[in-house]
């Protein structure tokens, strides 16, 4: 019932939202594929530059112009949408590395963060990520203390 729902919506928007809707979605199983096998070095090669942690009240990215945050938003929904009808897990880490992968794609520069707070006894990690103020995917990390972060911006084009 739940795949006959899905896609019944899917017939509901438009082609160029279904392939981005598809894209998110496979780009999420990669993410979970390459989370469980590969070390998390292999992993932040593909995250950015790595810079240091910064207070949760600053913005650790770029002021963007329109169209840049258009697209941000429109990634980050579409990110959180797709997470929601996969068959496997699909929480903070495997959407912010699909969020990072398309917000590259779109050539918007961005920020990925990792942060870990105290539950009782645990400690329990968190993965978000924000564009010019925007967050795309994963909240604010308010209640987290940032541990690392790795930003991303487009190189200038040559000869433009």
């Amino acid at each position: 019932m739940r795949l006959v729902h899905l896609a019944r919506g899917l017939g509901r928007i438009g082609h160029k939202d279904q392939v981005r809707l598809a894209a998110a979605w496979s780009l999420l199983g990669l993410s979970r594929l390459a989370i469980l096998v590969l070390p998390f070095a292999a992993v932040r090669r593909a995250l950015g530059e790595h810079r240091a942690p910064v207070a949760s009240a600053e913005d650790p990215s770029p002021p963007l112009d329109e169209a840049a945050l258009l697209r941000a938003r429109r990634i980050g929904a579409t990110v959180q949408l797709a997470a929601r009808h996969t068959p496997w897990r699909s929480e903070c880490y495997p959407q912010a590395l699909t969020a990072r992968l398309l917000l590259g794609l779109a050539r918007v520069p961005h920020v990925v963060s990792f942060g870990v707070r105290r539950d009782g006894d645990a400690l329990v990690a968190h993965a978000w990520v924000h564009a010019g103020g925007l967050t795309v995917t994963g909240g604010t990390g308010h209640r987290y203390t940032e541990v690392g972060a790795f930003a991303w911006a487009p190189r200038a084009r040559k000869g433009g």
